[in-house]
């Protein structure tokens, strides 16, 4: 079964489609008995790939709870089955770092992430931001800056990505707090700035011009 199958598979699976609406619906018991069924399925059938995606689903709908410990364990259990998907690695990356303090482990996953998922600058970026975060947070700032600048792609100017949606600024917000790499993150947002305008994605150019107005306004300086 190749990459396509799998995924029209999981589309179709009726207990995940259930499972979802019904969370939509905040109805987590329901929602919770469709997938315990789902699960079970998946084992019998030995369908490993259909397995850690409802066990991705369990981590959803422990976070929908704000149970994000079960949320953390689940979306675990579904990397260890699936160890080469870099979303899984992401998510369960970003669970470690804002809700457990991880930092090591953090960075780890996300190197993992930049090996597997070469090709694909937008896993790369989440990756490099999510590292970076993880090595300010160990005090490495010089590390934590170098991660802002590769979040802009082999060229530095966020082309690679589809759309200004997927900038992140989770790591030029916590550098600013910290008033580390301030050069870096003024050019890093001019550059989301330009990429806005490249692709004319009116909402983003008036947020990245309200970003850089306030920046230049506070005269923020190392």
């Amino acid at each position: 079964m190749n990459a396509q199958q799998k995924m029209d598979q999981v589309l179709e699976n009726q207990n995940l489609d259930q499972a979802f609406e019904l969370m939509a619906h905040k109805d987590f018991i329901a929602a919770e008995e469709e997938l315990n069924e789902g699960l079970a399925e998946a084992k019998f059938q030995e369908d490993s790939h259909l397995e850690a995606v409802f066990y991705s689903a369990f981590g959803v709908l422990a976070k929908l709870k704000k149970d994000y410990q079960k949320a953390w364990e689940y979306y675990e259990a579904a990397e260890k089955i699936l160890p080469e998907d870099p979303s899984l690695k992401l998510i369960v990356a970003r669970l470690g770092l804002d809700i457990f303090g991880q930092t090591d482990s953090v960075i780890r996953r996300c190197k993992k992430v930049l090996e597997i998922a070469a090709e694909d600058f937008e896993y790369g970026h989440q990756a490099y931001t999510i590292m970076g975060i993880a090595y300010l947070k160990k005090g490495e700032r010089h590390e934590a800056i170098q991660c802002l600048i590769q979040a802009l792609g082999s060229e530095g100017d966020l082309m690679e990505l589809s759309s200004a949606n997927l900038i992140d600024l989770k790591l030029v917000e916590e550098l600013i707090k910290k008033r580390v790499g301030l050069d870096e993150c003024h050019h890093y947002l001019a550059q989301a700035l330009h990429f806005a305008k490249d692709r004319q994605e009116t909402k983003h150019i008036e947020l990245y011009s309200r970003l850089l107005d306030a920046f230049s306004n506070e005269e923020v300086t190392e």
